[in-house]
C-alpha cells in the first residue's frame, strides 16, 4: 500500500514537471518561502553500527538508499512546514518543524510506533551560482543544526534520546508557475553524541514565495514599476509602449503615433527633424528655426512668404534683392550716385583720389630720362602737360612727386640724381599753373626698382617718377 501511495506522489511530481511553465526564483522581490510537504525518515543507510539487513548482513553508507517499501518512516499528511527568507543570490535561510511516526529502524520492525518531532534551522546555498542560473530551476545544497525528538517506548527494544543534530544535504526547487513551485530535499542529521541514531530525512514540499507586489501583473514589482496600474514592458521598467516605436508611454510626447526616438515618439513625415505637430510646412523640408518651412536662398524669410524665394533679399522688398542701377554693390537707396559705377566706402561714388592716383601713375609712368641725367626726352611735355592740368583742377589736393634711378653709378650720387629729376619735374609743372604750396618732392636714388637692372629696357622703368595724392 506505501509502495502505491509513493508511486502516486512520484508520478504527480514528474507530471507537474512535464507542464511547468518557467517561473522566476526566489529573489529579493519575494523573500520569503513558504513550504508544505510529506518527510520521509529513513535510518538504515547510515552506517550505524551493529545494524544489519534482514539476512544479518551489516549495513553501509547509502546501502539501499532508494528502499521506500522497506526503510521508510512517514504518514500519508502533511508533516513539514518550512519558512524561507531571501538573504542574497548566494544564500537562503530556512526555518522548518517537522513531524513523523517511526515503526521500523532499518530492517528491524518496532513493535509500537514513536513519535517523532524535528525543528531545524537551515542555510541553504544557491548551485546555480557555480553551475549557471536558470528561470525554473534552483539547485541547492543545505546545512545547519536541529532538535530532533523522539518519544520513547519501554516495550521497544531500540530506546531514542533527545539531541542537537547537525545538518548536510542536496535539494532542488523547480518554480511551475509564477510564485508557485515543488520542492525535493534530502539531508543527512548526525548526532555527536550515543543514544541517538543518524538518519536521512527525506521532504517533498509544495511550496509558495512572497512579499512582492505586481497589481498590473507585468511581472515587474510595483516599487520597480513606474507605471504600476497599467500593464507594462520590462525593458520600460513597467510601462507600456502603446505605438511600439520603442519609447515608453510615458516618455513619448506622441505615445499613440509611432515616432522618432530623436523627437521624443513624435513622426517626422518630411524628415526635417521638426515633430509633425510643430512643423508648418509638413511636406516640406525645414529647418528648426524657421517652424519646419524652408528658406531656399537663406535670407531669413521663408518661401512661402517670399517673392523671390531663390535669390536673397530684404524683408523689406519681400525677400527680393534691392536694385542696384549701376552695378557697383551698393543698391540705390543708399548709392549717392546711382549711375555711376563706385565704391561701397564712398556710398556708391567714385573715389575721386584713387581714380586720379591711377591715372596720374599712369602718365608718369610713360616719361622716362636719359642715363646718368635729369634731363627727359621733350617728347614728354604733353604729359606733363596733361598732368598739370589734372593738378590744376584738384588744387584741394596736395600731391608728392618721387624720383627714381637704375643702380648705375655711386647709390650717393643716384639718390642726389633722381632729387634732381623731380625737381625738374617740379619747376615744369609751376611753369603750367601748378601751386608750388600743393606739391612736395622726394628721392629715393636706386631704391625700390620695378624692373631687372641687368638690362637696358629694365634699367630704362627704373629712371621714373611716381606722383602720390599726400591729402
Amino acid at each position: 500500500m506505501k509502495m502505491n501511495i509513493l508511486s502516486k506522489i512520484t508520478l504527480i511530481l514528474a507530471l507537474m514537471f512535464l507542464f511547468t511553465i518557467p517561473a522566476k526564483s526566489q529573489d529579493i522581490d519575494n523573500p520569503w518561502l513558504i513550504s508544505f510537504g510529506v518527510n520521509f525518515v529513513d535510518f538504515y543507510p547510515t552506517n550505524i553500527q551493529g545494524m544489519t539487513s534482514e539476512s544479518g548482513v551489516s549495513t553501509k553508507w547509502y546501502d539501499q538508499f532508494f528502499n521506500l517499501n522497506k526503510h521508510y518512516n512517514y504518514v500519508i499528511a502533511p508533516t513539514k512546514i518550512s519558512l524561507g527568507r531571501y538573504i542574497n543570490e548566494s544564500f537562503n535561510g530556512e526555518l522548518a518543524i517537522s513531524v513523523n511516526k517511526i515503526d521500523k529502524v532499518g530492517a528491524i520492525k518496532l513493535d509500537e510506533n514513536v513519535f517523532y518531532f524535528a525543528v531545524d534551522a537551515n542555510i541553504i546555498y544557491n548551485i546555480n551560482k557555480v553551475i549557471g542560473k536558470s528561470k525554473w530551476f534552483d539547485p541547492y545544497a543545505l546545512f545547519g543544526s536541529g532538535f530532533n525528538a523522539k518519544g520513547n517506548d519501554s516495550k521497544n527494544i531500540i530506546q531514542f534520546k533527545n539531541y542537537a543534530s547537525f545538518n548536510s544535504g542536496l535539494g532542488a526547487k523547480i518554480w511551475l508557475y509564477k510564485n508557485l513551485g515543488i520542492k525535493a530535499q534530502s539531508v543527512y542529521k548526525h548526532f555527536f553524541n550515543n543514544g541517538s541514531f543518524p538518519h536521512f530525512q527525506h521532504s517533498i514540499s509544495i511550496m509558495y514565495k512572497f512579499g512582492g507586489y505586481d497589481e498590473d501583473d507585468d511581472g515587474i514589482y510595483d516599487k520597480n514599476d513606474k507605471c504600476p496600474e497599467v500593464f507594462g514592458l520590462k525593458e520600460f521598467n513597467g510601462c507600456p509602449d502603446t505605438d511600439e516605436d520603442g519609447i515608453s508611454d510615458a516618455e513619448d510626447k506622441c505615445p499613440k503615433v509611432y515616432g522618432s526616438k530623436t523627437l521624443n515618439g513624435c513622426p517626422d513625415t518630411d524628415g526635417d527633424g521638426v515633430a509633425d505637430k510643430l512643423d508648418k510646412c509638413l511636406y516640406k523640408k525645414g529647418s528648426l528655426k524657421n517652424n519646419g518651412c524652408p528658406d531656399t536662398d537663406g535670407d531669413g524669410i521663408i518661401d512661402l512668404q517670399d517673392a523671390c524665394p531663390t535669390i536673397a533679399g530684404p524683408i523689406t522688398n519681400r525677400g527680393c534683392p534691392e536694385p542696384d542701377t549701376d552695378g557697383d554693390g551698393v543698391i540705390d537707396k543708399l548709392d549717392n550716385c546711382k549711375y555711376e559705377i563706385g565704391t561701397k566706402t564712398n556710398n556708391g561714388c567714385p573715389d575721386i583720389k584713387k581714380d586720379l592716383e591711377a591715372k596720374l601713375a599712369k602718365i608718369a609712368s610713360s616719361i622716362l630720362f636719359i642715363s646718368g641725367s635729369d634731363e627727359y626726352y621733350s617728347k614728354y611735355d604733353d604729359a606733363l602737360d596733361e598732368i598739370a592740368e589734372l593738378m590744376r583742377e584738384h588744387k584741394d589736393l596736395k600731391f608728392q612727386i618721387r624720383g627714381y634711378t637704375d643702380n648705375v653709378g655711386n647709390e650717393a650720387l643716384n639718390k642726389k640724381l633722381s632729387l634732381d629729376r623731380v625737381n625738374k619735374i617740379l619747376s615744369y609743372l609751376i611753369s603750367r599753373g601748378v601751386s608750388e604750396f600743393n606739391l612736395e618732392v622726394k628721392g629715393f636714388g636706386e631704391e625700390n626698382p620695378i624692373a631687372p637692372n641687368n638690362t637696358a629696357e629694365g634699367r630704362a622703368k627704373n629712371r621714373r617718377v611716381e606722383i602720390k595724392i599726400v591729402n
